[in-house]
């Protein structure tokens, strides 16, 4: 089970990388389009779910429409953060989701952890801190892009509360149909009432949007669906931190955004906050 979920973070690990590749495209486009080719891909596996999808719908649309209202605010954010910051900071930032699901998991699900959780928690919010605070208020931009993260990172801890809560009553493609679907046509109107221009695209633009579908949305955002019936969400949380260690080393090797002995010795923190939860689950 938890290879699985490995797995899921090492394609997720790419998102960043993929949407810089995308370029100059409005953030809500990139948004959309990841979600709406996912939910187009998957249209054809759930025709003969049709009787199920809709019983499933009628009983739970208030909480489907919260979910993809949440999943579209934070791919949103997420992207326009990356396109006003560095890839460090913004999925560094955006990492704040292990502190946020915690706390929801606490509220809403009881699921409390133990005093590895605490510790674990402590290394990564150290981790994370020590990475971003040299130039954390360094200019505008930058700030404006870290504060899209944060905002990134509690939707994405709400939007894998509600799947945990009722993403067992129904057949997991079916329900990543229906929340891709909802979210899309969310952040489609969103592009219509800002008057974007749907198809003023480049061609290797349309290729990574589609490479951003396949790897990342389809295979990444799946998997931590289906993971988040069979794991504690504060642990598919914390797992999540290695995503940014990845990203941000890929990032050095690809766009030379070199890092100093700060992201050496948080990205440290970061992984012995993983551990920790992880190594101790059972004690």
């Amino acid at each position: 089970m938890y290879y699985i979920l490995i797995i899921a973070i090492l394609v997720l690990s790419w998102s960043a990388i993929i949407i810089r590749w995308v370029g100059d495209v409005h953030p809500l486009l990139i948004a959309f389009y990841r979600l709406f080719f996912s939910a187009l891909i998957l249209f054809p596996s759930v025709i003969y779910r049709k009787k199920i999808t809709l019983k499933f719908i009628e009983n739970n649309w208030k909480l489907l429409l919260l979910s993809g209202f949440f999943l579209a605010l934070h791919f949103y954010t997420w992207i326009a953060s990356l396109q006003s910051t560095s890839i460090g900071h913004s999925i560094f930032l955006e990492s704040t989701h292990p502190l946020f699901g915690w706390i929801l998991s606490i509220i809403f699900l009881k699921e409390t952890g133990n005093k590895y959780t605490i510790l674990g928690l402590i290394f990564g919010i150290s981790g994370m801190y020590i990475i971003v605070s040299e130039n954390f208020l360094s200019e505008i931009n930058s700030f404006t892009g870290d504060m899209l993260a944060i905002v990134s990172g509690l939707s994405f801890a709400i939007y894998l509360l509600i799947a945990r809560k009722i993403g067992k009553k129904i057949e997991i493609f079916s329900y990543v149909f229906i929340i891709y679907g909802i979210s899309a046509i969310m952040l489609g109107t969103a592009a219509v009432i800002n008057n974007l221009n749907f198809f003023d695209i480049g061609k290797s633009s349309w290729m990574f949007l589609i490479l951003l579908t396949l790897g990342p949305n389809l295979m990444g955002h799946t998997i931590l669906n289906w993971a988040s019936r069979k794991i504690e969400i504060y642990k598919i949380n914390f797992s999540l931190l290695a995503e940014p260690v990845l990203s941000t080393i890929f990032a050095i090797y690809i766009f030379s955004e070199y890092q100093d002995w700060n992201f050496v010795f948080g990205a440290l923190l970061v992984l012995i906050s993983i551990f920790s939860v992880f190594e101790f689950r059972k004690h």
